[in-house]
């Protein structure tokens, strides 16, 4: 019965914006698979959120860029940060980069981890003459020889739980990820010299994030009528 609520409050939320034209809304009477998608059946469609119909999930997203290249966001309202804190072998000021959203594959809902467009970074420290100044999401790295690296997942007010597991890599590395009951938020530590702890399987010395890396295996969580109403619930088909 949800599922059917679902579908219709995503195609009256199009409709509102639809162009008075029987073709228009026919598109978009089943909700495209992307934004790209919502963005060729609707040009007039602009940045903001949508609920999407990948044929297996009812998927809500941010599409950011529809004017240009539509790409597929989940925004967080909690805080989720990756830190690569200094010292030892690593001089400088911890690097922290923290995000407010994150990249996703609609179709498969994995992250883009490397993807910095909504992230902000402060610290600045060297590792082995290079400079580093930012950090792929959910990563904890440290070169002390101590899990002394922290980062924090928190999925807590979206669609979305986490499906992944966290590994360790690195020269005498630590670290550990402690996932809450509801698999909503984790708290990561690590470090080494030099060390870190990222989504399975690990990425060998996670920084400067440059290129898609989706690495971070989300589900579709639990969800009620009022996650409905707010474009907050992903469903599986």
């Amino acid at each position: 019965m949800i599922r059917r609520i679902v579908v219709a409050v995503a195609a009256a939320a199009l409709v509102v914006i639809t162009p008075s034209t029987a073709s228009a809304r026919q598109a978009l009477t089943i909700p495209p698979a992307d934004c790209a998608g919502i963005r060729a059946a609707l040009p007039i469609a602009g940045d903001g959120n949508y609920l999407l119909n990948t044929g297996t999930h009812l998927v809500p997203v941010y599409c950011h860029d529809m004017a240009g290249t539509p790409r597929e966001y989940v925004t967080l309202g909690a805080a989720n940060f990756s830190q690569y804190t200094a010292g030892g072998a690593a001089p400088g000021t911890s690097v922290r980069t923290t995000f407010t959203r994150v990249r996703l594959d609609p179709a498969t809902l994995v992250v883009d981890i490397n993807d910095l467009t909504f992230a902000t970074s402060t610290g600045s420290l060297t590792q082995g003459g290079t400079v580093v100044v930012s950090m792929p999401y959910a990563v904890a790295m440290s070169c002390n020889s101590s899990a002394s690296g922290v980062a924090r997942v928190d999925l807590t007010g979206t669609a979305f739980v986490l499906s992944d597991t966290f590994q360790v890599g690195g020269f005498n590395a630590s670290g550990s990820a402690t996932t809450s009951p509801d698999n909503r938020a984790a708290d990561v530590t690590g470090g080494g010299y030099c060390g870190w702890t990222t989504s399975a399987p690990y990425i060998y010395n996670p920084t400067n994030p440059s290129g898609p890396d989706f690495h971070l295996d989300l589900a579709c969580g639990p969800y009620n009528l009022i996650d409905v109403v707010l474009n907050r619930a992903c469903v599986t088909l």
